[in-house]
């Protein structure tokens, strides 16, 4: 059991490269600067998990759960407390966006691959949803003072109760936010030399 121990430990530690370790600054930064242009626009979007999706696709899940929870910790911080308890939902995402990284999900070989990070894009979506919304609705009672409360507002003014009100925003913002994510996610690893990339993104995208 002993060896069993020492066998998990090295694994876990051996994603946390100097490599990763350097990355997840880069990528929380990419996740608040995200985060507080759809805020400042007022786009009822978040665009706070890129960086989370990237570290996913470079350096697997564990370690985008850290830089996702990260992300969160600095939003509460710069932008509104709020945002602390959705540390929860970024590291899910990075679980889920992890695990589809390692079973090929981000490897575009062909036009029809492009349905892969369609795939990815509904897992994520769905996973945000199921984590955040009971955060939402329980912790805040459906309103977080942020930009999508727009959408939650016009399901209140439609005559729908804040539970519903909050859901439908989810099922509204997430999927289009996880989709341009991903994409972008996407777009910046494979834009990243092979020489800078961990051992994980190596594998994943090559």
């Amino acid at each position: 059991m002993a060896g069993e121990s020492i066998t998990i430990t090295d694994r876990i530690s051996g994603r946390f490269t100097t490599l990763a370790w350097v990355l997840i600054p880069v990528a929380v930064g990419i996740n608040v600067v995200g985060g507080a242009l759809t805020n400042v626009l007022r786009i009822p979007l978040f665009l706070d998990s890129i960086g989370t999706l990237l570290l996913a696709i470079l350096a697997g899940p564990l370690v985008a759960a850290v830089g996702g929870v990260l992300t969160n910790v600095v939003l509460s911080v710069v932008r509104s407390p709020t945002m602390l308890p959705f540390g929860a939902t970024q590291a899910a995402i990075a679980l889920v966006a992890g695990y589809l990284a390692k079973r090929g999900w981000f490897l575009i070989r062909e036009r029809r691959d492009y349905l892969k990070l369609a795939g990815v894009a509904v897992a994520v979506a769905t996973t945000s949803v199921l984590v955040g919304w009971p955060l939402l609705v329980w912790i805040f009672g459906g309103i977080t003072g942020t930009a999508p409360d727009i959408i939650v507002g016009i399901f209140l003014a439609a005559g729908f109760d804040i539970e519903i009100a909050a859901l439908g925003s989810q099922l509204v913002i997430e999927p289009v936010d996880k989709a341009a994510c991903v994409v972008i996610a996407y777009v910046i690893a494979t834009s990243v030399p092979d020489r800078y990339r961990p051992s994980f993104g190596q594998r994943i995208l090559s």
